[in-house]
């Protein structure tokens, strides 16, 4: 069977580079990538002299820009990452809290400004991918395990170390890293204050792959591009039906995957599929899209 081949060089060099000012609003910053009829994009956060942490105006921003991305019915898969190469993210402004944490009513408005933020980046239809060197601590833990797949250079570090503050992490959050690496690590995470290394991490199933640093890049533009070069309906049902798996009461006859399934089996997607692996060749998708009701 032919495989998908290595990533398009514009991708590879965004990853490498820094983004641009002109792409940077309230600390983050969104780069799209057409590579042919495919878009690929990569938000990166922007704070590098405070470890990429992240104030109320960030995270709303984040909100902001997942919607919009996933309302373009051309984009495929997002990158996240953080700028400077030291930290993916070191979590919540704690410099901002006497002013916009205080208070239960203050406090609301920030929890639910974090909680939109990741479930905006769950609940997007195209896989989202965490590009991790260095820090991922507290909100930037938090916001890793709301993608879909995480990779992480050796040398990198996670945790949640938010015993030191008096803040208390919520439902959404809770939900995000309990369900990748079990109730028992979180509360250790929390209780402990330690970071955990890129190879604990791993062992967790807190991120998927570890990497040399300097290969961070590549690997990262390798399973991007695999995924933009991949059935769309595959790529977009997998996310959806993972996502409905969680619930024991959903079985094979739920109406979203009755659809997904008739979906691809009907489709031309599978078609295509077979033909290229017969005939030994590189499928060419179309772009078709699971049912817009699906939507995980």
């Amino acid at each position: 069977m032919t495989g998908i081949g290595e990533a398009p060089a514009d991708l590879l060099s965004a990853l490498e580079a820094e983004p641009s000012p002109e792409s940077v609003e309230d600390m983050i910053a969104v780069q799209t990538l057409s590579l042919g009829r495919r878009t690929v994009a990569v938000v990166t956060l922007t704070r590098p002299a405070q470890h990429n942490a992240l104030n109320l105006a960030g995270w709303q921003r984040l909100t902001t820009v997942f919607s919009a991305l996933g309302d373009d019915p051309a984009v495929r898969v997002v990158i996240v990452r953080g700028a400077g190469g030291r930290a993916f993210g070191a979590g919540a402004d704690i410099s901002e809290f006497p002013a916009e944490r205080l208070g239960t009513a203050a406090a609301d408005r920030y929890n639910s400004a974090i909680a939109a933020a990741l479930q905006g980046v769950q609940s997007v239809p195209f896989p989202v991918i965490a590009m991790i060197a260095g820090l991922a601590v507290g909100g930037g833990c938090e916001l890793a395990t709301a993608c879909d797949v995480r990779l992480a250079s050796t040398g990198s570090r996670f945790g949640i170390p938010i015993g030191r503050l008096g803040v208390t992490l919520g439902l959404t959050e809770t939900r995000a890293v309990a369900g990748l690496i079990g109730a028992a690590n979180l509360k250790y995470l929390v209780y402990s204050g330690a970071l955990a290394t890129a190879d604990q991490a791993l062992a967790w199933g807190l991120v998927q792959k570890v990497v040399d640093p300097g290969e961070l890049v590549a690997e990262t533009a390798r399973l991007a591009w695999n995924i933009a070069e991949s059935s769309e309906v595959t790529v977009r049902a997998t996310k959806q039906v993972t996502a409905l798996a969680a619930d024991p009461a959903v079985t094979d006859q739920h109406t979203l995957i009755r659809a997904l399934h008739a979906q691809a089996y009907g489709g031309e997607d599978l078609r295509e599929g077979i033909d290229a692996f017969l005939a030994g060749r590189a499928p060419k998708f179309t772009d078709g899209r699971t049912p817009s009701h699906g939507r995980s």
